[in-house]
């Protein structure tokens, strides 16, 4: 894996052996083209950050600063070694991604969520977009981009409309924005 543009474009990003299931190079460059206009000067959040692929992306392209959150030890380690290998700052927030929101007071114009999806117990895509704060977590003209499996459907929210979704194999990418 390795940044797709801007200006750490072509360093290689260490993957957490924790994470079974990283954003493609593919899809990233394909959800990147979607939001180019959106990304310089972004405060943008990656949660479920795992490598941190999503939020250093951004950055590389122009994002004006960036917080990774994830719970895992390992994984945070690594996003901090990513950072480092691209030259790019961030925040990285060893966290539940629930926990953090509950106490989040900060707004961000773009959110990258990719929770994890394989377990097949658990929708943690569902979960996330219910939760209700989003008007306090996304900036106005904001956008939540969730990664999900694209054999479910997520529910319709009081909060968020659904401007884009495209299939890549098993991920579907949607992108949210704040009802206005």
């Amino acid at each position: 894996m390795r940044i797709i543009a801007g200006s750490a474009k072509g360093h290689p990003l260490k993957v957490p052996r924790e994470v079974s299931r990283p954003t493609t190079d593919r899809v990233r460059e394909s959800v990147f083209g979607i939001l180019t206009a959106m990304i310089p000067n972004a405060r943008v959040l990656d949660l479920y950050a795992g490598s941190g692929a999503l939020g250093i992306e951004a950055l590389s392209r122009g994002g004006a600063s960036c917080t990774f959150v994830e719970k895992n030890r390992g994984a945070c380690r690594v996003i901090a070694e990513n950072l480092n290998k691209t030259g790019k700052d961030g925040r990285v927030i060893q966290r539940d991604v629930g926990a953090f929101l509950r106490s989040e007071r900060t707004s961000y114009d773009l959110i990258f969520a990719d929770p994890p999806y394989a377990d097949g117990l658990s929708d943690l895509a569902r979960d996330l977009i219910t939760i209700e704060g989003w008007e306090q977590w996304l900036s106005k003209d904001g956008f939540l981009i969730l990664e999900h499996e694209a054999a479910g459907e997520l529910p319709d929210t009081r909060e968020l409309v659904l401007v884009q979704s495209r299939d890549y194999g098993r991920s579907r990418i949607a992108i949210y924005q704040l009802e206005s």
